[in-house]
């Protein structure tokens, strides 16, 4: 013993040398594997006078070990020592011993290692060779009690405690995962416990509760939480007694056993039980008249009233749903629901938010609760509308910032994450209310909007918090109400704005977006774009928008995150009203002029040209904005400064700046294109000044190729440049590829295969000599790749991210009907190569999901070129195609389900011999005759099939259809191996 007890100081020893704490490390696992090892450690662990508190630690997670893993091994007089040996200990260190608490004691970390080593025991003796389990334990709760005050023993009620919490911990805690055999194991413990340990352990919490209540509350607690974790699958009367609850009642006044004490009431309320029975004992606690006499000023304490609020709502609300054609218990229940909802408003209201969140799903249930009345009834009473009035108060109050929040609007804090989440699940609330009462919604939703925009628009004084939340109601009040968003009716021969349309009329026109607080643009703008549609009818409101879009309120903000989601929603605003923006696009221009200058810093080139978010990718939908008059006179000197960086490229090679700088140009150029309709037949005006940047992009990529984000911003322009140019712009696909792929990175090559499946697909058939040419050069790239060898899982990941996109790349080509380019005189020769590759990955199980794709695009390419269909249709018939169905193709439809490592309870795996079963279907179609001779004469009887099974497979492919072929292959499978 004293061997493992140096051996375990010296491999915690943090100044041990390396070579011995790996012996002493060594050592400890071999005594924790070896078969008699937990003996020596349980004496270690007992053994007087107590060896360091480390190495009984390590004793006790040998004798876990083997009880949780292998207590199967030992034999009933091994397992009967364990439990004497824990017994004899337990007797010595708590009973034994005097109860003066302030003698040396074991540490907290061992008595819970213990009280879960005890109860592996119980585990797996109890009940069928420890009966006694729990009598054993209440006999010593008085044992030795005699030098204390107390009828029973301090330090063995507080390890008992300790047993019972891990017998919830490895029994019954629901949110542990447990396996069949666990949880058939734990049913089986709780029955045995409720024949009649749970009626004494009952009794021992309410004697316990009524000993240490006064002067050792902390045991009061923890009897409490027990009480509360044991409820759900006890007997309720044992808990539910007029002493029991009487005393839990009384620690409701008791400062430090309030909280356990309505903790314990939420799981004692929160109990499965039928409804009428769950009534029934809601009746008898009343808690909601004890509600009232709680003091609820200490804000940690209301979240748990309001908790407690909340549990008993919710419980009551799902009593009156379940008892429809029980009117008597239905109207008992809306009776104790009514008098719990002015606690339920108060603690909605709340400042503090968790004690607000805390009533949220009481809140969704009365809600739902009257949408389905209302549905019934078809109204509700004028108490529930009253409810309703006062419930949507306090909602939107609560969707109100704290007058006391600094606001940061450059970095988003903690706090600022749990508000927006709040607001969100308000929103729920706000949008319910809409729904059931559309009138008493709209009347004062749109109230409390207007009357802070009149303030505003008065010059009164107002808090930016109540601005800033009219117009976060004005945005929700448009997703709110019903039907589609109308910002103008006709009555009689005259049209009026609709409440929506007058609430954006009052925005617009108090001139909300000048009011001086940094939290007020960014809603405003949100609005006017959300709201582009009113503008169709109150153009000459426009001015008043652009003014606030165009100066310092928005484009021209000093504030970083509002200057560029502005940009954005500028962009929008202009896309979303184009017929209307001719007589302001001069006035527009000159205000973006500025803007429209492409900067780069050190911090774009410490970021990452490309980083998501940055304040140049806001900029870039400026450049979208831009329109076709002015094309020529922006891209002009976007070229220019192109070929002016190329040119001081070659002078200063190692200027980190340049490459980055030129990413930013040929990405305005994309964004810019973006902005301008797809081309048409015929020649395009702006055509000449497309090619030319396409041109001086080709340029930059022959000379500075060898840079990613150059690449990159290429790869972005010329998807945007599709559109403007049309087919015009195939002369420059062959270039352009072969620049991209000479330097391409893997990641760079996954994302440039969708695309070039784009072009395919837009350009069909017309790309045919274009796609002839870079075939070749472009699956030389990605072979080359894909026959390297991962170093990494990160490596790992990308090559299976390009194995995919290959495969998507060859499907579509097939989907195009652009299949002759394999046939070419260019790329027949390596057809062969790529038909070996896509075999490889339809035998790889590596990733199931592209094992499928390579399958698919096999069957494709019987379908294609796999012979005359047996209606006599003819289809293209390559030479040797025909032997590669039988030598491989065959082969993939029975290796691949025969494997070990393919589950038929797998989705992929079912969607994948789906395939497989089709593609011989196919097969059969294509080849005839020709393909059950093969299957009879050759293929089947060289896997060993028995003749009986090779004719019936052979008669259900022909007969049965697809379902049922797929079922019969299954079985067929099945029995083959």
């Amino acid at each position: 013993m004293e061997q493992i007890e140096q051996a375990v100081a010296c491999a915690l020893s943090p100044n041990a040398d390396s070579s011995l704490k790996s012996q002493a490390t060594q050592y400890c696992e071999q005594i924790k594997s070896s078969q008699d090892g937990w003996q020596l450690c349980l004496s270690l662990f007992v053994r007087e006078p107590k060896s360091s508190s480390e190495a009984r630690l390590f004793s006790l997670q040998v004798v876990e070990d083997v009880l949780q893993n292998r207590f199967s091994t030992l034999d009933a007089s091994h397992a009967l020592y364990i439990r004497q040996t824990f017994m004899e200990f337990i007797n010595r260190e708590y009973v034994a011993g005097n109860d003066n608490r302030s003698s040396e004691a074991e540490p907290v970390f061992l008595k819970n290692k213990l009280a879960h080593a005890v109860t592996l025991l119980f585990i797996n003796m109890y009940p069928t060779n420890w009966r006694t389990f729990f009598s054993d334990f209440i006999l010593l709760l008085s044992a030795n009690s005699a030098n204390s005050n107390k009828r029973t023993n301090h330090k063995v009620v507080d390890f008992f405690l300790r047993v019972l919490m891990a017998i919830d911990e490895e029994v019954v805690n629901v949110s542990v995962p447990r396996t069949k055999e666990e949880a058939s194991r734990n049913s089986l413990i709780k029955d045995a416990m409720r024949e009649g340990d749970v009626q004494q352990i009952a009794a021992v919490w309410y004697e316990l509760l009524a000993e240490y209540s006064a002067d050792e509350p902390e045991i009061a607690a923890l009897v409490l939480k027990m009480m509360g974790a044991y409820v759900s699958w006890v007997d309720i009367n044992l808990i539910v007694t007029e002493p029991l609850i009487n005393l839990i009642y009384q620690f409701l006044s008791q400062g430090n056993l309030r909280t356990p004490a309505v903790e314990c009431l939420i799981e004692i309320i929160g109990k499965g039980m039928r409804p009428l029975e769950k009534l029934s004992m809601l009746q008898v606690l009343n808690v909601g008249d004890v509600l009232g006499r709680l003091d609820v000023s200490d804000s940690d304490f209301a979240e748990h009233v309001a908790k407690l609020t909340n549990a008993l709502g919710v419980e009551l609300l799902f009593i009156w749903k379940q008892t429809e054609d029980q009117p008597d218990a239905r109207a008992s229940s809306y009776t104790h629901i009514e008098k719990l909802l002015p606690y339920m408003l108060k603690f909605l209201g709340d400042e503090y938010d968790e004690t607000s969140s805390a009533v949220f799903p009481f809140v969704s249930e009365l809600l739902l609760m009257f949408k389905r009345q209302k549905k019934i009834t078809n109204g509700l009473t004028a108490t529930q509308r009253e409810l309703l009035a006062s419930l949507i108060q306090v909602v939107v109050f609560k969707m109100k910032y704290d007058p006391d929040t600094e606001w940061n609007d450059e970095e988003e804090d903690d706090e600022e994450i749990l508000f927006s989440e709040l607001r969100k699940n308000l929103k729920l609330f706000f949008d319910s209310i809409a729904a059931i009462d559309q009138e008493l919604f709209s009347s004062y939703v749109q109230s409390c909007i207007v009357s802070t925009f009149e303030t505003v628009q008065n010059g009164a004084t107002t808090h930016w918090t109540d601005v800033e939340l009219s117009l976060h109601l004005a945005y929700l009040y448009g997703e709110a109400i019903r039907g589609p968003m109308t910002f103008v009716t006709t009555q009689g021969n005259t049209s009026v704005l609709t409440p929506l349309g007058e609430i954006v009329a009052k925005m617009v026109k108090s001139n909300v977006s000048a009011y001086p607080h940094p939290s007020i643009p960014l809603p405003f703008f949100e609005n006017i774009v959300r709201y582009a549609q009113f503008f169709e009818t109150r153009s000459d409101l426009l001015p008043e928008v652009l003014g606030p879009f165009l100066d310092n309120r928005g484009l021209h903000n000093s504030r970083k995150v509002t200057r560029s989601r502005s940009w954005y929603l500028f962009y929008r605003f202009v896309k979303l009203l184009k017929a209307h923006m001719g007589p302001y696009v001069d006035g527009m221009l000159n205000s973006l002029m500025d803007l429209l200058v492409i900067q780069v810093d050190v911090s774009d080139s410490v970021s990452g040209a490309s980083n998501s978010g940055s304040s140049f990718d806001s900029q870039l939908y400026l450049f979208e904005t831009v329109w076709v008059e002015y094309l020529q006179f922006v891209f002009n000197p976007i070229v220019t400064t192109i070929q002016e960086c190329t040119n001081k490229a070659r002078q200063a090679p190692d200027d980190p700046l340049i490459p980055i700088h030129l990413h930013h140009l040929v990405m305005a150029i994309g964004s810019i294109s973006k902005g301008f309709p797809e081309a048409k037949e015929g020649v395009s005006p702006i055509a000449q000044v497309f090619k030319q940047a396409t041109e001086c992009i080709l340029v930059l990529l022959e000379n500075m190729n060898k840079y990613e984000v150059v690449r990159e911003s290429a790869r972005f322009a010329f998807a945007r440049l599709l559109n403007c140019l049309g087919s015009e712009i195939l002369p420059y696909l062959l270039p352009l590829i072969n620049n991209m792929i000479a330097e391409c990175q893997v990641t760079e090559l996954v994302d440039f295969l969708p695309f070039m499946g784009l072009v395919i697909h837009k350009f069909k058939p017309s790309i045919m000599s274009a796609l002839n040419d870079l075939l070749l050069p472009l699956l030389n790239k990605v072979f080359t790749f894909l026959n390297q060898t991962a170093t990494g899982t990160d490596e790992a990941v990308l090559l299976l991210d390009l194995r995919k996109s290959y495969l998507n790349f060859i499907i579509s080509i097939l989907n195009s009907e652009m299949d002759d380019v394999f046939l070419t005189e260019k790329n027949a020769p390596h057809l062969n190569t790529l038909l070996q590759s896509i075999l490889y990955y339809a035998l790889d199980s590596e990733d199931i999901s592209t094992q499928k794709v390579a399958i698919g695009i096999l069957h494709k390419f019987v379908n294609i070129w796999g012979g005359s269909n047996a209606n006599g249709a003819n289809t293209k018939s390559i030479p040797g195609f025909e032997q590669f169905i039988y030598e491989h193709i065959v082969r993939v439809c029975f290796e691949v389900p025969t494997k070990r490592s393919f589950d038929f309870a797998d989705g992929q795996a079912v969607l994948v011999f789906g395939e497989l079963s089709s593609l011989q279907k196919s097969i059969l179609l294509k080849q005839g005759p020709d393909f059950l001779n093969f299957m009879r004469g050759v293929y089947l009887p060289s896997v060993n099939c028995p003749p009986p099974m090779i004719e019936e497979y052979c008669q259900a492919i022909q007969q049965l259809e697809l379902k049922q072929f797929k079922k019969y292959f299954q079985n067929f499978i099945r029995n083959s191996t």
